[in-house]
């Protein structure tokens, strides 16, 4: 047992035992013991029993302290069995395993009279233990030894056993002989008037087993040796009646006690004990506590605490109030007026006397403010508000409140705060110190939104742009014109008078004004607008650039320039005046010209840079650049002019007219296929007469001769005679009419008019048609949506209102919205072209797309067009997933959903147009061959994609498409466009790869795309492509990719098993249709499941395993990758996780071979090759267009899939479907039987009409007439497939669709921008 050790406190379980059916005595007789010493001794380890007999109830105490519940104490009671003991009740103390500390004295006693000595019985018990004979075994720490009285010291070491001998001694064993000293084995050692020294540790010793056992004591020494540390109050202020305390604390020298004395109003202070207590804190600190219950006037004063030391004091005062009060004075200032922005802070405080003290609140116009406000700093103890940066919104009345609840007294004060703010503008914080011209001839409006308190004014001043100079910068020496409503404020021009109007308006809670300024049509001089806002604090003032332009796009050459060999040659740059400067021309080899070749002229709002190359040679040829830097942006804008040298050539016959028969009153058609530099001259002669422009004879400028309603007279030789300088060349046939003549003119009104009655017909068929499938209001619900949450995370019903949407990070004020053209439409939603001002800290002003809702709709396709937005939200940012940039949902204006505008449109359509310039790799001689293309027949045939493929936007990708949309994108026309750039194998894994990371992106966000398909996949800048929903602007009853199922409108070709039969759409029925999406992309655009009719018969051969076959340009990896999204079991499919790997390593390996080792993610081939490339022969060009496309569907024919795979192409087609298979278009529609007779009608047309018929014949498998004029050459390039394994044919086209196109050769694919998701910016597209 440790010796350090306090003897353990046995406190006695005690009960109570009610004693019935017994007589009881009516006097209590003391309890009796079963020993009658005074004392007894077991030892250690023994167990005893203690009887004690008396009446009940009875309780047993140690050391006059009850006992506690413990293992080896046991206490029971039972009645006593003696004679004449049956009203007694014996109780029996049992000792279990008794121990040393267990030593102490045991007490008997009636509970009821356990304060009363007499009835109490004592015994001591001795408990020997020879290994702890002392009770408190100090052997390393020595006890305390305390004074009991001021003259007489215990030495307190008591042992186990009366029969230790105990001697006392010195620390260093020396013998102690106290003249008056006694020893007493229960207490120790008392020593009366010790003379030992004030600091001598002293130790009690005994002898067991000849070992003698040592317990150290210090002795406790009295002393006047206290001082006063400090003396605190819990109140220095109290009410008559309340209660406080006063604390003294006090510390004294080593073996001394702390002695303090309390003092009131300089005399001594008399109280009870139970007002003064002595509280120890340590052995020579402690506390004096003065308690006053109830205070009373006669409290109040001062209290001292005195020490015994020299007598030093502290004091403290006390004030006793006679009742509680509330008193303010107010301070001279109550009225607070300041400045926002100059004034730091503003301090609101009042002088309060009062007790108790209140409680303080501030009231700001009536509602309290908390006291852990940013920008309110109240303090309770000082009654003040701090009023941080203070503000407009900080103005106001302030009440100082306080609140005394316990005795229902207030009082309060007010402050008024008027905080003035400097008038600002906001657009001066989108302006970014850009310029944008304004086109000459056109209006501008110039908006100034200010505000401040008070209400600014604001007043617009004119400084016109020198002509003299090349720059318009801000002079402040220069005279500004104030510009005034009405004023005759002249603008150089008549009627160039600004307009300027004035508003005021509510916004966010603030009184804004708002001044636009509104240029004239008229206006012809440039210069610069200042709008000044003013109040009583300030001016703002804010400066925009009004520069007139001729041109659109800043600095603007031409593509291309042709000039002959030996000519002389203008290459004309045009820029800005007044924001570009520094123009040069740079060489083909990236040399500056020389200055005497070039010319700078300095027109009214442009800078004519001009290069004169003098005797043109072959030499000259190549790409000059023309550089001129913007003054604002510092950046260097280039344009190129690709200067094409023509050798002089002698005319020659490309292709020799052949003889022809014709029908009577039929047309004739020929065409004079001729070159030569400079162009040749042709004159068409008929038997030696020249051929002129007449009635029913028409001379195109392809050299071609129509002559309509032919007769017999119209038989003979028609020549083509081809004239240049170098010479002239002839080519002939004769052309023999046969057949009756044309019809009586009655015959023929009948025909007329039949015809037209047929076509009215046919046109109220169609609206009656159209209006029956229009779609009810009632249809279009939230589930319209393509992209949605998954419903296992939020059904799809409560979308709308369980997600979030923060208007203080979306919202996008309407006033800054500049709505443009409309870009397309469905049945309720439209997309319009916008201008958004300050969208983004990049620009002042950006190109973004506008989706809405129709004036037609309902609150229901409100709902999914919010619901459409909130989910956009959740999805959150990803570079291959368009992204929102913002909306307009408050009240007071249409919902509208702002989101990126991607100007290369959607993916299927662009592929369609590529496939006139795709290589698989890029190689010399593909280059070569892709220079054959840029003949005139290629370029006809490339511009008929491009306008079919245009024109199929608006089918597959069910958009209305403007063509002013179209027209206006290509005056701005990027010369770093995509579509000029050469598609390549690269391009398609990597367009791949790009939509498997979007997909990736979505699924990780809990998203179900349900609609993935090439034609909602958008191509951007950089080679970037986007995954988009077209949702409420896409009119599915319109678009033929969507089949009627019931009563729905479904894409079934892209929907996987469980999706068309079960209507289950999960993350893996996207993992299918994404399967199809790279059938589509490695088939450049084509239409899924050529040949097949999609009806039931379709979907239940696709449940049963059969599946497409390989598309053109796929390699055997990427057709399995197919495969694996097409898996029947969903779970057997590969996640998006796995595609973006296996994409990733085909990607990487790809690059690898044409000898990179990076992923150019961003970038595209460059389709020019060469510069100095020289112009061929026609004829090679014509074979190397054909042999191109002839190559790559033979090569893919070679191509092999798995034996186990079943496709549609092995499935027999019955013979009465061959035709509708043949004329199917991109949507599976079938052609009517006029498309197909105008189809076969175009076999008789001579070049360049047959051509083209002949090469879509050749792509269809269609049979070539005997009329075709390939020559056997041409015939060899062109490989036909079955008609089951074609596609949609893009050049299937009408006579008057061929003749219409010569005046739209020029128009491009552009698809609009549908529906898109949240914004961030990106430079390259991670790997």
């Amino acid at each position: 047992m440790d010796s350090r050790m306090f003897v353990s406190m046995l406190l006695v379980l005690h009960g109570f035992q009610h004693c019935t059916g017994h007589r009881r005595d009516n006097r209590v007789s003391k309890p009796q013991l079963n020993l009658t010493k005074d004392h007894f001794q077991i030892r250690a380890g023994d167990t005893y029993t203690l009887t004690c007999k008396g009446v009940a109830p009875l309780s047993w105490l140690w050391q006059q302290k009850p006992f506690s519940l413990n293992s080896r104490f046991h206490v029971w009671e039972q009645q006593c069995r003696g004679p004449d003991e049956g009203h007694l009740t014996c109780s029996h103390l049992t000792i279990t395993d008794a121990k040393a500390n267990d030593t102490g004295s045991i007490t008997c006693t009636n509970i009821i009279l356990n304060s009363n000595a007499k009835n109490q019985v004592k015994i001591y018990m001795y408990v020997k233990d020879d290994n702890q004979p002392f009770l408190e075994m100090n052997t390393f720490l020595p006890g305390h030894a305390p004074k009991i009285e001021e003259n007489i010291l215990l030495i307190p070491c008591r042992v186990s056993s009366p029969d230790y001998k105990v001697i006392l001694q010195t620390h260093n064993s020396s013998n102690i002989e106290e003249p008056r000293m006694e020893w007493n084995p229960k207490r120790g050692f008392i020593i009366t008037d010790s003379v030992m020294a004030r600091s001598t540790m002293v130790k009690c010793v005994t002898e067991v087993d000849g070992k003698n056992i040592d317990s150290y004591y210090m002795p406790q020494q009295w002393g006047d040796n206290t001082e006063v540390d400090e003396i605190t109050a819990s109140a220095i202020e109290v009410l008559v009646g309340d209660s406080f305390t006063l604390e003294c604390h006090g510390h004294c020298q080593h073996n001394s006690r702390v002695s303090l004395q309390w003092l009131h109003n300089g005399k001594v202070l008399k109280v009870s004990r139970k007002q003064l207590t002595s509280i120890p804190i340590t052995l020579y600190s402690g506390i004096q506590r003065l308690h006053i219950k109830k205070a009373t006037m006669d409290h109040r004063g001062t209290y001292t605490c005195r020490g015994s030391y020299k007598h030093r004091t502290k004091s403290i005062d006390i004030t006793v109030y006679e009742k509680p009060f509330i008193n303010i004075t107010a301070p001279q200032k109550l009225i607070y007026e300041v400045t926002e922005g100059i004034h730091k802070s503003i301090l609101l405080s009042a002088v309060v006397h009062a007790f108790p003290l209140p409680t303080p609140v501030w009231y700001k116009n009536g509602i309290p403010i908390g006291d852990n406000h940013t920008y309110y700093k109240p303090d309770p103890k000082e009654f003040s508000l701090k009023i941080v940066n203070p503000k407009e919104k900080d103005s106001g009345i302030y009440t100082l409140h306080l609140n005394n609840s316990r005795h229902q007294i207030t009082n309060k004060l007010n402050f008024t705060v008027v905080v003035n703010v400097k008038p600002s503008i906001y657009e001066k914080e989108t302006d970014f110190d850009l310029v944008e011209p304004v086109v000459h001839g056109e209006k501008k409006s110039f908006h100034c939104t200010a505000y401040g308190y008070p209400l600014p004014k604001i007043n617009w001043e004119w400084q016109p742009c020198l002509n003299t100079n090349t720059m318009c910068e801000l002079n402040d020496n220069m005279q500004r014109i104030l510009l005034t409503r009405g004023n005759d404020t002249d603008l150089t021009s008549e009627n160039s008078n600004p307009i300027i109007n004035e508003d005021h308006i509510n916004h966010e809670g603030k009184n804004k004004v708002v001044s636009t300024l509104t240029t004239s049509m008229h206006s012809n001089q440039s210069g610069i607008f200042f709008c000044i806002a003013s109040n009583k604090v300030g001016n703002e003032t804010r400066a925009v650039h009004f520069i007139l332009s001729e041109i659109k796009s800043g600095v603007m050459t031409e593509e291309q320039t042709t000039v002959v060999e030996g000519g002389n040659v203008t290459l004309i740059c045009k820029a800005e005046k007044y924001i570009y400067s520094h123009m040069s021309w740079l060489l083909p080899f990236e040399e500056p010209m020389f200055p005497f070749g070039t010319e700078t002229q300095f027109k009214r709002h442009t800078i004519y840079h001009l290069l004169t190359l003098v005797n043109v040679t072959l030499e000259h040829a190549g790409l000059y650049n023309c550089s001129a830097r913007n003054y604002y942006s510092k950046v260097d804008e280039m344009r190129f002019n690709q200067l094409v040298v023509l050798k002089k050539k002698a005319p020659q016959v490309i292709q020799d007219l052949e003889d022809i028969v014709v029908n009577a009153s039929s047309t004739l058609f020929l065409q004079c296929r001729v070159n030569g530099t400079p162009v040749p001259n042709i004159t068409w002669m008929k038997n030696g007469y020249i051929i002129k422009p007449a009635s029913g004879i028409t001379l195109l400028y392809n050299n071609s001769l129509i002559i309509e309603r032919v007769k017999k007279e119209d038989e003979g030789l028609y020549e083509c005679q081809a004239t240049n300088e170098m010479g002239e060349i002839i080519t002939s046939a004769q052309v023999s009419i046969q057949g009756a003549e044309e019809k009586s003119n009655i015959e023929v009104i009948i025909l007329v008019c039949t015809g037209v009655a047929a076509t009215l017909f046919w046109l109220l068929l169609t609206l009656f048609i159209r209006k029956m499938k229009k779609p009810h209001a009632s249809e279009i619900k939230t589930g319209y949506l393509s992209i949605i949450m998954d419903p296992d995370e939020i059904p799809l019903d409560e979308q709308c209102e369980r997600l979030p949407y923060d208007s203080t990070k979306w919202e996008f004020p309407r006033d800054r919205l500049s709505l443009g053209k409309t870009l397309g439409h469905g049945a309720f939603g439209k997309v319009v072209e916008a201008s958004a001002f300050g969208i983004d800290k990049c620009s002042t002003c950006k190109t973004v797309a506008v989706k809405m809702l129709k004036e037609c709709a309902t609150n229901n396709e409100c709902k999914a067009l919010m619901s459409e937005l909130k989910i956009l939200i959740h999805i959150g940012h990803h570079l291959n997933v368009v992204n929102l940039l913002g909306a307009c949902t408050k009240p007071g204006g249409p919902l509208m959903v702002i989101v990126e505008y991607c100007k290369y449109g959607n993916l299927s359509n662009y592929l369609r147009s590529k496939r006139g310039d795709f290589t698989p790799h890029k190689s010399q001689d593909s280059e070569k061959a892709l220079h054959g293309s840029e003949s005139d027949l290629s370029e006809l045939i490339k511009r008929r994609l491009e306008s079919v493929a245009s024109t199929g936007s608006s089918a597959s990708s069910g958009f209305i498409e403007d063509k002013s949309y179209s027209d206006s994108e290509e005056d701005e026309e990027d010369p770093e466009d995509v579509s000029k750039r050469q598609l390549t194998m690269e391009d398609l894994i990597c367009y791949s790869f790009q939509v498997a990371r979007g997909m990736e992106f979505l699924a990780s966000r809990k998203c179900i795309h349900r609609d993935l398909a090439a034609r909602n996949i958008l191509l951007s800048e950089n080679n970037v492509v986007k995954i988009c929903d077209f949702g409420l602007a896409r009119d599915i009853y319109k678009d033929p990719d969507y089949v009627r199922k019931g009563d729905a409108r479904l894409p079934l070709k892209w929907m996987a098993p469980e999706a068309i039969f079960d209507k289950i759409y999960t993350t893996q029925s996207d993992v299918w249709s994404f399967g199809v999406l790279l059938w589509e992309i490695f088939s450049l655009g084509a239409s899924p499941y050529p040949g097949v009719q999609i009806d039931e018969d379709f979907c239940c051969r696709l449940k049963e395993g059969t599946r497409m076959r390989a598309p053109e340009y796929c390699t055997p990896e990427i057709y399995q990758t197919m495969l694996d999204c097409w898996q029947s079991q969903p779970t057997d499919r590969p996640t998006f996780t796995d595609l973006v790997e296996r994409l990733g390593d085909l990607l990487q390996a790809n690059v690898q071979q044409e000898g990179k080792d990076y992923i150019p993610l961003n970038t595209a081939l460059c389709l020019d090759g060469d510069t100095n490339v020289k112009t061929g022969n026609e004829e090679q060009n014509i074979r190397n267009s054909v042999t191109r496309w002839s190559i790559l569907e033979a090569g893919n024919n070679n191509k092999n899939r798995p034996l186990s795979v079943k496709t549609f192409d092995e499935v027999p087609v019955e013979k009465d479907k061959a035709l509708n298979e043949e004329s199917e278009s991109d949507s599976g529609m079938v052609l009517s039987s006029f498309e197909m007779k105008s189809m076969k009608r175009q076999e008789t047309w001579s070049w360049p009409f047959g051509m083209i018929a002949n090469v879509a014949h050749a792509m269809k498998a269609a049979s070539r007439s005997k009329e075709s004029v390939l020559t056997e050459n041409e015939r060899n390039h062109v490989k036909y497939q079955p008609a089951t394994q074609i596609e949609e044919d893009p050049l299937d086209f009408t006579l008057d669709e061929i003749v219409l196109s010569h005046g739209g050769l020029n128009l491009e694919c552009h698809s609009p921008p549908p529906h898109y998701n949240a914004v961030i910016n990106y430079s390259t597209p991670p790997v």
